[in-house]
């Protein structure tokens, strides 16, 4: 990691529309999600927005862009589409990585008219490319061009000491429920990928799309065992857990094996400011390797109408 390393957080830019699709593509659940998007979700999220963070995140020099999900409002294949070239101007596959949202596994859906749009951003290492330690843990590699499926996660990317671990909590619910689970495969997988890479004395860093911490969100929005995942972070520790969801900064804590872990969820990155607090941000963070372990330092960029672009805000987000 050569002493430091900066990457940062973006999620849940729902920056695609469904305008001029035609109300027959809208059944089932889509129907109530285009409704959703008429009245108001339009309204909330603004692709210029986006540009803007994208811009400012390149003016960062960072080195790795980390991103939760909630791309699209339905999962239609446009949406799809159009995601991926916001991805592009993110950055290439080897600096941007990404899980799915719950609006990205909106209804069951073909992978090739979906996910597998967003491929190269969404697959892990392969195993040929881990240590050997990590390569007899890591999930079966899905076919070359495919994005991972639900039951090809945990996911994980490595640059130097630093190993992110991408979860996927996205699965299709019936109408007007949006929660997630892991399930016990991935929650094992999980359990032991993060022992190793504590035993390697790695910097772990967790995506997941819904927040984990208990009573965070209502039961038909909420990760529905985060209790057991909580219990891994107990047993065997993350150094930082990243989210979204929620399209509002939150932080809270849980025990870990040699202390507290950063549980952070980060605003939408397209987001008007159509309610206080939830105003466009993304978060950048600053590890930098010190004896004995890492300083974790962090930064809130906010969009300022004013001015159409993102600057720093100066409020705490790791107190």
């Amino acid at each position: 990691m050569n002493g430091e390393f900066r990457f940062a957080h973006l999620s849940d830019w729902h920056a695609t529309s469904l305008a001029g699709g035609g109300l027959d593509r809208f059944r089932g659940k889509r129907l109530s999600g285009w409704a959703s998007w008429a009245l108001n979700r339009r309204r909330y999220h603004d692709p210029a927005i986006l540009d803007a963070a994208i811009r400012d995140v390149h003016a960062q020099a960072v080195d790795r862009v980390l991103v939760t999900g909630d791309l699209t409002h339905v999962s239609l294949e446009r949406e799809f589409e159009v995601a991926a070239g916001q991805l592009a101007k993110l950055g290439s596959p080897d600096e941007v990585f990404l899980i799915p949202g719950n609006h990205d596994c909106y209804v069951r859906t073909d992978p090739a008219r979906s996910w597998d749009h967003w491929a190269p951003y969404l697959r892990g290492a392969e195993p040929d490319d881990l240590p050997p330690s990590l390569a007899a843990l890591a999930s079966p590699s899905p076919p070359k061009g495919a994005a991972p499926a639900f039951g090809d996660y945990p996911t994980l990317r490595l640059h130097d000491r630093l190993a992110v671990i991408g979860l996927c909590s996205s699965i299709p619910t019936p109408i007007f429920v949006a929660g997630g689970e892991l399930g016990e495969v991935q929650r094992d997988r999980l359990e032991r990928l993060l022992q190793e890479l504590g035993d390697q004395g790695r910097f772990r860093v967790v995506l997941i799309h819904h927040p984990i911490a208990k009573g965070s969100e209502p039961a038909r929005r909420a990760l529905w065992d985060g209790e057991e995942l909580c219990g891994i972070l107990e047993r065997v520790g993350a150094e930082l857990v990243l989210h979204g969801h929620k399209h509002r900064r939150r932080l809270h804590r849980v025990p870990g094996p040699t202390g507290d872990v950063p549980i952070v969820g980060v605003p939408s990155s397209s987001e008007v400011g159509s309610k206080p607090g939830k105003r466009a941000q993304y978060h950048l963070y600053h590890v930098r390797e010190e004896a004995g372990g890492f300083r974790l330092e962090a930064e809130i960029r906010g969009y300022d109408p004013g001015s159409g672009e993102f600057e720093a805000v100066a409020e705490p987000l790791l107190d």
